[in-house]
Protein backbone atom coordinates (compact mmCIF):
# COMPACT_ATOMS: atom_id res chain seq x y z
CA UNK A 1 0.00 0.00 0.00
CA UNK A 2 2.93 2.34 0.75
CA UNK A 3 4.29 2.02 -2.79
CA UNK A 4 0.81 2.45 -4.26
CA UNK A 5 0.29 5.61 -2.22
CA UNK A 6 3.62 7.03 -3.40
CA UNK A 7 2.79 6.25 -7.03
CA UNK A 8 -0.67 7.78 -6.66
CA UNK A 9 0.77 10.99 -5.25
CA UNK A 10 3.38 11.16 -8.02
CA UNK A 11 0.95 10.79 -10.89
CA UNK A 12 -1.32 13.51 -9.48
CA UNK A 13 1.49 16.10 -9.51
CA UNK A 14 1.31 18.40 -12.57
CA UNK A 15 5.10 18.37 -13.05
CA UNK A 16 5.17 14.57 -13.11
CA UNK A 17 2.17 14.41 -15.45
CA UNK A 18 3.86 16.71 -17.96
CA UNK A 19 7.12 14.83 -17.51
CA UNK A 20 5.37 11.55 -18.32
CA UNK A 21 3.77 13.13 -21.39
CA UNK A 22 7.20 14.34 -22.53
CA UNK A 23 8.68 10.89 -21.85
CA UNK A 24 5.95 9.10 -23.82
CA UNK A 25 6.18 11.59 -26.67
CA UNK A 26 9.96 11.29 -26.97
CA UNK A 27 9.83 7.49 -26.80
CA UNK A 28 7.17 7.43 -29.52
CA UNK A 29 9.50 9.47 -31.73
CA UNK A 30 12.28 6.95 -31.03
CA UNK A 31 14.61 9.66 -29.78
CA UNK A 32 18.05 8.66 -28.44
CA UNK A 33 18.17 7.82 -24.73
CA UNK A 34 20.08 10.99 -23.89
CA UNK A 35 17.37 13.13 -25.56
CA UNK A 36 14.61 11.22 -23.76
CA UNK A 37 16.21 11.71 -20.34
CA UNK A 38 17.13 15.33 -20.99
CA UNK A 39 13.73 16.27 -22.41
CA UNK A 40 11.83 14.57 -19.59
CA UNK A 41 13.88 16.10 -16.79
CA UNK A 42 13.88 19.59 -18.33
CA UNK A 43 10.10 19.45 -18.78
CA UNK A 44 9.66 18.60 -15.10
CA UNK A 45 12.17 21.26 -14.06
CA UNK A 46 10.49 23.86 -16.25
CA UNK A 47 7.16 23.38 -14.47
CA UNK A 48 8.85 23.23 -11.07
CA UNK A 49 10.66 26.51 -11.79
CA UNK A 50 7.30 27.99 -12.85
CA UNK A 51 5.82 26.76 -9.56
CA UNK A 52 8.65 28.38 -7.58
CA UNK A 53 8.01 31.65 -9.41
CA UNK A 54 4.26 31.44 -8.85
CA UNK A 55 4.88 30.62 -5.18
CA UNK A 56 7.07 33.70 -4.84
CA UNK A 57 4.44 35.81 -6.61
CA UNK A 58 1.63 34.61 -4.37
CA UNK A 59 3.87 34.90 -1.30
CA UNK A 60 4.32 38.59 -2.16
CA UNK A 61 0.69 39.13 -3.15
CA UNK A 62 -0.82 37.72 0.06
CA UNK A 63 0.48 40.47 2.41
CA UNK A 64 -0.40 43.19 -0.13
CA UNK A 65 -3.87 41.63 -0.33
CA UNK A 66 -4.05 41.67 3.48
CA UNK A 67 -3.13 45.36 3.46
CA UNK A 68 -5.99 46.15 1.08
CA UNK A 69 -8.40 44.07 3.16
CA UNK A 70 -7.37 45.91 6.32
CA UNK A 71 -7.38 49.29 4.61
CA UNK A 72 -10.82 49.13 2.95
CA UNK A 73 -13.54 49.01 5.62
CA UNK A 74 -16.79 47.41 4.58
CA UNK A 75 -18.88 50.39 5.70
CA UNK A 76 -22.44 49.90 4.51
CA UNK A 77 -21.71 47.16 1.99
CA UNK A 78 -20.65 43.51 1.96
CA UNK A 79 -17.10 42.58 1.01
CA UNK A 80 -15.68 39.17 0.17
CA UNK A 81 -12.52 37.57 -1.20
CA UNK A 82 -12.45 36.19 -4.73
CA UNK A 83 -10.12 33.18 -4.85
CA UNK A 84 -11.02 29.98 -6.75
CA UNK A 85 -8.60 27.61 -5.04
CA UNK A 86 -9.84 28.72 -1.62
CA UNK A 87 -13.49 28.13 -2.60
CA UNK A 88 -12.98 24.61 -3.95
CA UNK A 89 -10.57 23.67 -1.17
CA UNK A 90 -12.89 24.89 1.58
CA UNK A 91 -15.95 23.16 0.09
CA UNK A 92 -14.02 19.94 -0.44
CA UNK A 93 -12.73 19.99 3.14
CA UNK A 94 -16.16 20.71 4.64
CA UNK A 95 -17.65 17.92 2.46
CA UNK A 96 -21.26 18.94 3.11
CA UNK A 97 -23.61 16.45 1.47
CA UNK A 98 -20.66 14.38 0.19
CA UNK A 99 -19.69 17.17 -2.21
CA UNK A 100 -16.02 16.17 -1.85
CA UNK A 101 -16.72 12.88 -3.61
CA UNK A 102 -18.67 14.67 -6.35
CA UNK A 103 -15.68 16.95 -7.02
CA UNK A 104 -13.27 14.01 -7.19
CA UNK A 105 -15.49 11.97 -9.53
CA UNK A 106 -16.15 14.99 -11.75
CA UNK A 107 -12.43 15.61 -12.07
CA UNK A 108 -11.87 12.01 -13.19
CA UNK A 109 -14.82 11.50 -15.55
CA UNK A 110 -14.73 15.05 -16.88
CA UNK A 111 -11.15 14.54 -18.03
CA UNK A 112 -11.98 11.18 -19.62
CA UNK A 113 -14.80 12.84 -21.59
CA UNK A 114 -12.39 15.61 -22.60
CA UNK A 115 -9.80 13.14 -23.93
CA UNK A 116 -12.45 11.23 -25.86
CA UNK A 117 -13.69 14.46 -27.44
CA UNK A 118 -10.13 15.44 -28.33
CA UNK A 119 -9.58 12.02 -29.92
CA UNK A 120 -12.79 11.79 -31.94
CA UNK A 121 -13.72 15.40 -32.78
CA UNK A 122 -11.97 18.19 -34.67
CA UNK A 123 -11.14 19.98 -31.40
CA UNK A 124 -7.69 18.53 -30.82
CA UNK A 125 -6.62 20.35 -27.65
CA UNK A 126 -5.44 18.49 -24.56
CA UNK A 127 -5.95 20.57 -21.40
CA UNK A 128 -2.88 20.29 -19.18
CA UNK A 129 -3.23 22.99 -16.50
CA UNK A 130 -3.55 20.91 -13.34
CA UNK A 131 -5.01 23.42 -10.87
CA UNK A 132 -7.54 24.63 -13.46
CA UNK A 133 -8.68 21.04 -14.08
CA UNK A 134 -9.35 20.79 -10.33
CA UNK A 135 -11.00 24.24 -10.05
CA UNK A 136 -13.44 23.69 -12.92
CA UNK A 137 -14.34 20.18 -11.80
CA UNK A 138 -15.01 21.66 -8.36
CA UNK A 139 -17.03 24.61 -9.68
CA UNK A 140 -19.29 22.50 -11.90
CA UNK A 141 -19.78 19.84 -9.23
CA UNK A 142 -20.70 22.54 -6.68
CA UNK A 143 -23.08 24.11 -9.21
CA UNK A 144 -25.10 20.94 -9.88
CA UNK A 145 -24.92 19.85 -6.25
CA UNK A 146 -26.54 23.17 -5.29
CA UNK A 147 -29.64 22.16 -7.30
CA UNK A 148 -30.26 19.32 -4.86
CA UNK A 149 -29.36 16.57 -7.35
CA UNK A 150 -28.17 13.13 -6.30
CA UNK A 151 -24.45 12.31 -6.33
CA UNK A 152 -24.92 10.30 -9.53
CA UNK A 153 -26.66 13.07 -11.48
CA UNK A 154 -24.34 15.74 -10.08
CA UNK A 155 -21.32 13.81 -11.36
CA UNK A 156 -22.92 12.95 -14.72
CA UNK A 157 -23.97 16.51 -15.57
CA UNK A 158 -20.90 18.20 -14.09
CA UNK A 159 -18.56 15.80 -15.92
CA UNK A 160 -20.23 16.48 -19.27
CA UNK A 161 -20.01 20.26 -18.82
CA UNK A 162 -16.43 19.97 -17.55
CA UNK A 163 -15.33 17.79 -20.47
CA UNK A 164 -16.94 20.15 -22.99
CA UNK A 165 -15.29 23.15 -21.35
CA UNK A 166 -11.77 21.69 -21.48
CA UNK A 167 -12.26 20.77 -25.14
CA UNK A 168 -13.97 23.88 -26.49
CA UNK A 169 -12.36 26.74 -24.53
CA UNK A 170 -8.84 26.29 -25.98
CA UNK A 171 -10.36 26.02 -29.46
CA UNK A 172 -12.20 29.32 -28.94
CA UNK A 173 -8.98 31.08 -27.91
CA UNK A 174 -6.69 29.58 -30.58
CA UNK A 175 -7.21 32.20 -33.34
CA UNK A 176 -5.98 34.88 -30.92
CA UNK A 177 -3.27 32.60 -29.53
CA UNK A 178 -2.01 32.21 -33.09
CA UNK A 179 -1.66 36.00 -33.31
CA UNK A 180 0.13 36.17 -29.96
CA UNK A 181 2.61 33.33 -30.46
CA UNK A 182 2.84 33.17 -34.26
CA UNK A 183 2.15 29.43 -34.29
CA UNK A 184 -0.19 26.60 -33.25
CA UNK A 185 2.45 24.90 -31.09
CA UNK A 186 0.31 25.24 -27.97
CA UNK A 187 -3.07 26.53 -26.85
CA UNK A 188 -4.52 28.44 -23.90
CA UNK A 189 -5.58 26.25 -20.98
CA UNK A 190 -6.84 28.57 -18.25
CA UNK A 191 -10.18 29.64 -16.81
CA UNK A 192 -9.84 33.20 -18.16
CA UNK A 193 -10.69 32.26 -21.75
CA UNK A 194 -14.17 33.77 -22.12
CA UNK A 195 -13.31 37.17 -20.67
CA UNK A 196 -9.97 37.22 -22.50
CA UNK A 197 -11.88 36.74 -25.75
CA UNK A 198 -14.11 39.71 -24.84
CA UNK A 199 -10.90 41.71 -24.41
CA UNK A 200 -9.76 40.56 -27.86
CA UNK A 201 -13.09 41.43 -29.48
CA UNK A 202 -13.11 44.91 -27.91
CA UNK A 203 -9.49 45.40 -28.99
CA UNK A 204 -10.47 44.60 -32.55
CA UNK A 205 -13.27 47.19 -32.40
CA UNK A 206 -11.26 50.09 -30.99
CA UNK A 207 -7.65 49.54 -32.01
CA UNK A 208 -5.14 48.54 -34.64
CA UNK A 209 -3.01 45.41 -34.17
CA UNK A 210 -0.21 47.05 -36.17
CA UNK A 211 0.14 49.64 -33.40
CA UNK A 212 1.37 47.01 -30.93
CA UNK A 213 2.22 47.91 -27.35
CA UNK A 214 5.32 45.76 -27.81
CA UNK A 215 6.68 48.26 -30.36
CA UNK A 216 6.32 51.23 -28.03
CA UNK A 217 9.52 53.24 -27.74
CA UNK A 218 10.31 54.97 -24.47
CA UNK A 219 11.80 58.47 -24.24
CA UNK A 220 15.40 58.52 -23.05
CA UNK A 221 14.32 60.00 -19.71
CA UNK A 222 12.02 56.99 -19.22
CA UNK A 223 14.37 54.39 -20.65
CA UNK A 224 14.40 52.40 -17.40
CA UNK A 225 10.81 51.34 -18.21
CA UNK A 226 12.18 49.35 -21.15
CA UNK A 227 13.45 46.81 -18.65
CA UNK A 228 10.51 44.66 -17.59
CA UNK A 229 12.06 43.87 -14.20
CA UNK A 230 12.47 47.57 -13.38
CA UNK A 231 9.02 48.60 -14.61
CA UNK A 232 7.21 45.82 -12.72
CA UNK A 233 9.22 46.68 -9.60
CA UNK A 234 8.22 50.35 -9.75
CA UNK A 235 4.56 49.51 -10.33
CA UNK A 236 4.46 47.01 -7.49
CA UNK A 237 6.30 49.35 -5.12
CA UNK A 238 3.67 52.02 -5.81
CA UNK A 239 0.81 49.52 -5.40
CA UNK A 240 2.23 48.04 -2.19
CA UNK A 241 2.76 51.43 -0.56
CA UNK A 242 -0.77 52.55 -1.47
CA UNK A 243 -2.04 49.35 0.18
CA UNK A 244 0.05 49.77 3.32
CA UNK A 245 -0.93 53.43 3.72
CA UNK A 246 -4.62 52.46 3.49
CA UNK A 247 -4.02 49.76 6.09
CA UNK A 248 -2.17 52.12 8.43
CA UNK A 249 -5.03 54.63 8.26
CA UNK A 250 -7.38 51.91 9.57
CA UNK A 251 -5.26 49.85 11.97
CA UNK A 252 -2.14 51.96 12.53
CA UNK A 253 1.54 51.13 12.11
CA UNK A 254 1.45 48.77 15.09
CA UNK A 255 -1.51 46.91 13.60
CA UNK A 256 0.29 46.43 10.28
CA UNK A 257 3.44 45.19 11.98
CA UNK A 258 1.56 42.86 14.32
CA UNK A 259 -0.97 41.34 11.91
CA UNK A 260 0.64 41.61 8.47
CA UNK A 261 4.42 42.07 8.50
CA UNK A 262 5.10 39.60 11.32
CA UNK A 263 6.85 42.17 13.48
CA UNK A 264 9.07 43.55 10.71
CA UNK A 265 9.35 47.27 10.06
CA UNK A 266 6.43 48.24 7.84
CA UNK A 267 8.50 50.25 5.35
CA UNK A 268 11.19 47.62 4.79
CA UNK A 269 8.61 44.81 4.69
CA UNK A 270 6.49 46.62 2.07
CA UNK A 271 9.51 47.45 -0.10
CA UNK A 272 10.91 43.92 -0.03
CA UNK A 273 7.47 42.39 -0.63
CA UNK A 274 7.07 44.46 -3.80
CA UNK A 275 10.55 43.52 -5.03
CA UNK A 276 9.86 39.88 -4.14
CA UNK A 277 6.91 39.98 -6.53
CA UNK A 278 9.21 41.00 -9.39
CA UNK A 279 11.69 38.27 -8.48
CA UNK A 280 8.84 35.78 -8.72
CA UNK A 281 7.91 37.08 -12.19
CA UNK A 282 11.47 36.62 -13.43
CA UNK A 283 11.67 33.06 -12.08
CA UNK A 284 8.24 32.28 -13.56
CA UNK A 285 9.25 33.45 -17.04
CA UNK A 286 12.45 31.38 -16.95
CA UNK A 287 10.39 28.29 -16.13
CA UNK A 288 7.97 29.09 -18.95
CA UNK A 289 10.78 29.31 -21.50
CA UNK A 290 12.25 25.98 -20.40
CA UNK A 291 8.85 24.24 -20.35
CA UNK A 292 7.86 25.42 -23.83
CA UNK A 293 11.26 24.53 -25.28
CA UNK A 294 10.85 20.92 -24.11
CA UNK A 295 7.14 20.07 -24.03
CA UNK A 296 6.23 21.33 -27.51
CA UNK A 297 8.61 19.04 -29.48
CA UNK A 298 8.03 16.17 -27.04
CA UNK A 299 4.24 16.47 -27.34
CA UNK A 300 4.54 15.80 -31.07
CA UNK A 301 4.86 12.08 -30.31
CA UNK A 302 1.60 12.05 -28.37
CA UNK A 303 -0.12 14.07 -31.06
CA UNK A 304 1.04 11.78 -33.85
CA UNK A 305 0.17 8.48 -32.15
CA UNK A 306 -2.57 8.80 -29.50
CA UNK A 307 -4.53 11.92 -30.50
CA UNK A 308 -3.48 12.82 -34.03
CA UNK A 309 -3.01 16.56 -34.41
CA UNK A 310 -3.30 17.21 -30.65
CA UNK A 311 -2.16 20.57 -29.28
CA UNK A 312 -1.24 21.03 -25.60
CA UNK A 313 -3.33 23.70 -23.83
CA UNK A 314 -1.09 25.25 -21.17
CA UNK A 315 -1.30 27.67 -18.25
CA UNK A 316 -1.64 31.43 -18.85
CA UNK A 317 2.02 32.35 -18.12
CA UNK A 318 3.09 30.69 -21.40
CA UNK A 319 1.98 33.83 -23.28
CA UNK A 320 3.79 36.35 -21.06
CA UNK A 321 7.19 36.19 -22.81
CA UNK A 322 5.50 37.03 -26.14
CA UNK A 323 4.12 40.38 -24.91
CA UNK A 324 5.86 41.61 -21.74
CA UNK A 325 4.88 45.27 -22.24
CA UNK A 326 1.23 44.34 -22.63
CA UNK A 327 1.52 42.29 -19.44
CA UNK A 328 2.64 45.40 -17.55
CA UNK A 329 -0.14 47.48 -19.12
CA UNK A 330 -2.65 44.86 -17.97
CA UNK A 331 -1.32 44.98 -14.41
CA UNK A 332 -1.85 48.76 -14.31
CA UNK A 333 -5.17 49.03 -16.15
CA UNK A 334 -6.55 45.92 -14.45
CA UNK A 335 -5.89 47.40 -11.01
CA UNK A 336 -7.63 50.63 -12.09
CA UNK A 337 -10.55 48.60 -13.44
CA UNK A 338 -10.92 46.75 -10.14
CA UNK A 339 -11.00 50.00 -8.15
CA UNK A 340 -13.60 51.56 -10.48
CA UNK A 341 -15.63 48.36 -10.36
CA UNK A 342 -15.52 48.31 -6.55
CA UNK A 343 -16.81 51.89 -6.35
CA UNK A 344 -19.62 51.14 -8.82
CA UNK A 345 -20.65 47.99 -6.96
CA UNK A 346 -20.66 49.83 -3.63
CA UNK A 347 -22.88 52.54 -5.11
CA UNK A 348 -25.51 50.00 -6.20
CA UNK A 349 -25.18 48.06 -2.90
CA UNK A 350 -23.90 44.85 -4.48
CA UNK A 351 -21.29 42.69 -2.70
CA UNK A 352 -17.79 44.08 -3.35
CA UNK A 353 -14.89 41.70 -4.13
CA UNK A 354 -11.76 43.06 -2.47
CA UNK A 355 -8.83 44.02 -4.74
CA UNK A 356 -6.82 41.05 -5.98
CA UNK A 357 -3.29 41.53 -7.26
CA UNK A 358 -3.39 37.89 -8.35
CA UNK A 359 -6.18 38.77 -10.79
CA UNK A 360 -4.52 42.07 -11.77
CA UNK A 361 -1.35 40.27 -12.81
CA UNK A 362 -2.41 36.83 -14.06
CA UNK A 363 -5.85 37.70 -15.51
CA UNK A 364 -5.76 41.37 -16.49
CA UNK A 365 -2.22 40.83 -17.79
CA UNK A 366 -3.44 38.05 -20.06
CA UNK A 367 -6.51 40.10 -21.04
CA UNK A 368 -4.21 42.93 -22.12
CA UNK A 369 -2.10 40.52 -24.19
CA UNK A 370 -5.25 39.26 -25.94
CA UNK A 371 -6.39 42.86 -26.49
CA UNK A 372 -3.01 43.87 -27.87
CA UNK A 373 -3.05 40.96 -30.34
CA UNK A 374 -6.19 42.34 -31.99
CA UNK A 375 -6.10 46.05 -31.16
CA UNK A 376 -2.56 47.09 -30.32
CA UNK A 377 -1.95 49.56 -27.49
CA UNK A 378 -5.59 50.60 -27.22
CA UNK A 379 -6.62 46.98 -27.06
CA UNK A 380 -4.06 46.27 -24.35
CA UNK A 381 -5.24 49.11 -22.10
CA UNK A 382 -8.89 48.24 -22.74
CA UNK A 383 -8.30 44.53 -22.18
CA UNK A 384 -6.70 44.99 -18.78
CA UNK A 385 -9.38 47.45 -17.66
CA UNK A 386 -12.24 45.27 -18.91
CA UNK A 387 -10.93 42.31 -16.93
CA UNK A 388 -10.85 44.38 -13.76
CA UNK A 389 -14.16 46.22 -14.23
CA UNK A 390 -16.42 43.71 -16.01
CA UNK A 391 -14.80 40.85 -14.12
CA UNK A 392 -15.68 42.45 -10.77
CA UNK A 393 -19.34 42.77 -11.78
CA UNK A 394 -19.38 39.16 -12.97
CA UNK A 395 -17.80 37.93 -9.73
CA UNK A 396 -20.20 40.03 -7.63
CA UNK A 397 -23.26 38.78 -9.56
CA UNK A 398 -22.36 35.13 -8.93
CA UNK A 399 -21.83 35.83 -5.22
CA UNK A 400 -24.93 38.01 -4.74
CA UNK A 401 -27.36 35.68 -6.48
CA UNK A 402 -25.68 32.50 -5.16
CA UNK A 403 -25.19 31.05 -8.63
CA UNK A 404 -23.16 28.21 -7.08
CA UNK A 405 -25.50 27.86 -4.13
CA UNK A 406 -24.86 29.02 -0.57
CA UNK A 407 -21.05 28.79 -0.49
CA UNK A 408 -20.98 29.95 3.14
CA UNK A 409 -23.12 26.96 4.13
CA UNK A 410 -20.79 24.68 2.16
CA UNK A 411 -17.75 25.88 4.11
CA UNK A 412 -16.43 28.64 1.82
CA UNK A 413 -17.15 31.55 4.16
CA UNK A 414 -16.93 35.00 2.51
CA UNK A 415 -15.31 33.48 -0.58
CA UNK A 416 -16.32 33.68 -4.24
CA UNK A 417 -15.27 32.28 -7.61
CA UNK A 418 -13.14 34.33 -10.02
CA UNK A 419 -12.69 32.44 -13.31
CA UNK A 420 -15.19 33.43 -16.02
CA UNK A 421 -15.02 29.99 -17.66
CA UNK A 422 -16.79 28.65 -14.56
CA UNK A 423 -18.92 31.69 -13.66
CA UNK A 424 -20.41 32.49 -17.08
CA UNK A 425 -21.49 28.91 -17.95
CA UNK A 426 -22.62 28.65 -14.33
CA UNK A 427 -24.84 31.71 -14.70
CA UNK A 428 -26.36 30.25 -17.88
CA UNK A 429 -27.11 26.88 -16.25
CA UNK A 430 -28.38 28.58 -13.07
CA UNK A 431 -30.70 30.81 -15.13
CA UNK A 432 -32.12 27.79 -16.99
CA UNK A 433 -32.67 25.99 -13.68
CA UNK A 434 -34.46 29.07 -12.30
CA UNK A 435 -36.59 29.29 -15.43
CA UNK A 436 -37.80 25.73 -14.94
CA UNK A 437 -38.30 26.11 -11.20
CA UNK A 438 -35.03 24.48 -10.11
Amino acid sequence: MGIFTILLELITMPAIILGLIALIGLLMQRKPAVDVVTGTIKTILGLLIMSVGIGALIGAIIPIQAMFEAGIPAGGFTTFITFDEAVVGAVQDANVGNIGAAIAYTMLFGYIIHLLLARFTKFKFVYLTGHMIWIHAGAFAILFHSFGLSLLWTVVLASIVDGLYMTLAPALAQPVMRKITGSDDFGFGHGQTLLNMVCAWVGKLIGNPEDSAEDTEMADSMSFFRDMAVSISLIMILTAFVAVILAMVQIGISGVEESISGGKNWFIFTLMTALGFTAGVLVLLQGVRMLIAEIVPAFKGVADKLIPGAIPALDCPVIYPFAPKSLIIGLISGTIGQVVGMVALALISWPVPLPSMIVAFFASGAGAIFGNATGGKRGAWAGGFIWGFVGWFMISFAYKFMVFGDLNAMGATDLGFTVPDAILPGIGIWAIAKLFGG
